[in-house]
Order: C-alpha cells, then sequence, then structure tokens
C-alpha cells in the first residue's frame, strides 16, 4: 500500500496535467515517500482522458479514472478517495495553483499533531473585487448554514488521515458538499498555510453563474437555512401586520378615520404573492434533493480506469 494517495479532479485541465503528475514524482521522490496519484476525469470535453491515457503508460504511479458524466468537484473528488489505499489522502486542484512542492508542508502538520485528523491550506485572500466578493460569500455562507468558524477556511488542498476519508465515503448523501462535510464529521480539521501560485495554464473554469451555482447548492444541498429564514420572515410579518391591525384598531377607537389603503394594499399584495411563490419554489428545491436522495441513484459512474493496482470493487 503506498504511504500517500493523491486525488486530482479535473475538468479541461489537459495542459498541466504531465507537469503536475512530474512535479509530484519529484518531491515525494525527495522525501523517500511512496505514493500514488488518482486523477479523475470529470467528463472534460477537450483532449484531458488521451492525456491521461498516455501519462499513465509511462507513470506506474497513476490511476485514471475517466467518468461517464460530469458530476462537479465535489463527487469527483470523492470518486477519486474511493480508489485510494494511502493512509493518508490529499486532495488538490489541476490547474497548479496549489503547488506539489506544498504538500510536504501539510504532512509536516499532521505529523506534527498526531490527533488532527485533516490539514487544510490557507493563503492569503485572492486580489481582485469579483474574487474578493466571492471568497466572502462563500465564508458568509458557510458560517450561517454550517457553523463554519469565522477564522477557519475552507480549500481543496488539503490532506486527511484514513478514518476521516472513510468516514467521507460512508456517507449517503448523493449532493456532497465537501468541505463543510468535512469539518461535520471531524472537530480536529485545521487551516495550515501553504503557498498559492498564479494559474499557469488557460482562464479558471469558475465563471460567476459557477460561482453563484456553488453558493445556492452550498445553502440548499447542504443545510436547511433558506428554510428556516423563511419561516422567521413569515413569523416577523405576521408580527407586523398585528402591530398595524393594533395600530389602526387604536385609530378608529378615537374616531380617526383611516386613511385610503390602495396604495397600501397593493403594495403588500405584491410582495407576499411574490414571498408565497419564492416560498414554492424554495420547497421545490428541497424536494428534488430529497426524491434524488430517496431513489439513491449511482454517485458516480466509471467508463474506464487506467492503472488500477488492485482488483477490489469501489462503490459509486
Amino acid at each position: 500500500m503506498p504511504d500517500l494517495s493523491i486525488v486530482v479532479p479535473t475538468y479541461r485541465g489537459a495542459e498541466s496535467l504531465a507537469e503536475l503528475v512530474d512535479r509530484l514524482g519529484t518531491v515525494m521522490a525527495a522525501r523517500g515517500i511512496d505514493h500514488e496519484v488518482i486523477v479523475v476525469n470529470d467528463a472534460s470535453p477537450d483532449d484531458t482522458w488521451p492525456r491521461l491515457q498516455a501519462l499513465a503508460a509511462d507513470h506506474p504511479e497513476l490511476v485514471a479514472v475517466d467518468l461517464l458524466a460530469n458530476r462537479g468537484q465535489a463527487v469527483a473528488t470523492l470518486a477519486g478517495l474511493a480508489y485510494a489505499r494511502g493512509s493518508l489522502v490529499a486532495t488538490m486542484d489541476d490547474d497548479l495553483q496549489q503547488p506539489p512542492e506544498e504538500l510536504p508542508v501539510l504532512l509536516e502538520a499532521l505529523a506534527e499533531n498526531p490527533r488532527w485528523d485533516a490539514a487544510v491550506g490557507t493563503w492569503p485572500r485572492d486580489h481582485g473585487l469579483f474574487r474578493a466578493v466571492g471568497s466572502w460569500t462563500h465564508a458568509l455562507v458557510d458560517r450561517l448554514a454550517h457553523g463554519t468558524p469565522l477564522s477557519f477556511r475552507h480549500t481543496s488542498f488539503r490532506m486527511m488521515r484514513r478514518p476521516l476519508v472513510d468516514a467521507l465515503l460512508a456517507h449517503e448523501t448523493r449532493t456532497p458538499v465537501l468541505g463543510p462535510l468535512i469539518t461535520q464529521l471531524s472537530s480536529e480539521t485545521h487551516n495550515v498555510v501553504v503557498d498559492h501560485h498564479p494559474r499557469k495554464h488557460g482562464s479558471s473554469t469558475i465563471t460567476l453563474r459557477e460561482s453563484i451555482s456553488r453558493v445556492l447548492t452550498n445553502l440548499i444541498h447542504g443545510t436547511t437555512l433558506p428554510l428556516r429564514m423563511l419561516s422567521r420572515l413569515g413569523l416577523l410579518v405576521a408580527f407586523a401586520a398585528l402591530v398595524v391591525a393594533l395600530v389602526f384598531l387604536v385609530r378608529w377607537i378615537v374616531g380617526t378615520d383611516a386613511p385610503p389603503g390602495w396604495t397600501s394594499s397593493f403594495l403588500a399584495t405584491l410582495f407576499f404573492g411574490g414571498m408565497i411563490l419564492f416560498g414554492i419554489g424554495l420547497l421545490g428545491e428541497y424536494t428534488s434533493v430529497v426524491i434524488k436522495e430517496v431513489r439513491r441513484p449511482p454517485k458516480w459512474n466509471v467508463r474506464t480506469v487506467l492503472g488500477r493496482r488492485d482488483d477490489g470493487e469501489h462503490p459509486g
């Protein structure tokens, strides 16, 4: 069994994969660490899979997994974890912004802290208004929805011990939100400061639409916070309506005529009608998640695996 398994979900990452695998091999060889690299192709439309086929022929430590359909980073990462055999398992992106040379920093953090279940890399916030707002929004959602401390930051650059990996794989959800799930499963998950490099190839695949989708997924798939907020809004509005009713009752008792209320009635009807439709749509989203969980479809479907050195079955 390898000492360390490194899981890399990839989507449109063909240009960086060869350098990534080579640098991982150099770093691990320098430290005498027996490792395997599990790269999961999340149905990338470019030539990612042909690149992985060529790399698998030259790198015996590489396990290449080709998914039938795009399932997103969280599911692709879990698929890679299912093939990981190391007592320690790392996850990282494919774009080289998380340098392979920083993996020893996470290794040393776990070695120095035997009770830690995971070390999660963190770095100074990204520059630029768009990225800053996105990072702040994700942090706020994590705090409100999952109780994540303000001092902790979720990233995909992490090192985990085997018991935590097994706990993740045993989780039956079909709609995983991986970062919060890790901190829910273990209270001994901690940030470690690492370097972060500029992107070397292409541009980020995370668009504004994708960022918004991730925030909404984090809210709806990982927590009932929107429903709780909607119920509290309903209570607040009901209280406000009671106060307004008391005000008009007092005005009627003292003989003050009530002003014409067509405008206020129209606006109130429009507002509450919109809130009702919003609530129905929100319940529909949760119903969709419940249906998916109850039907228990496969978490992922694999077309091909190259370089797997064992014959065991893996969950899907």
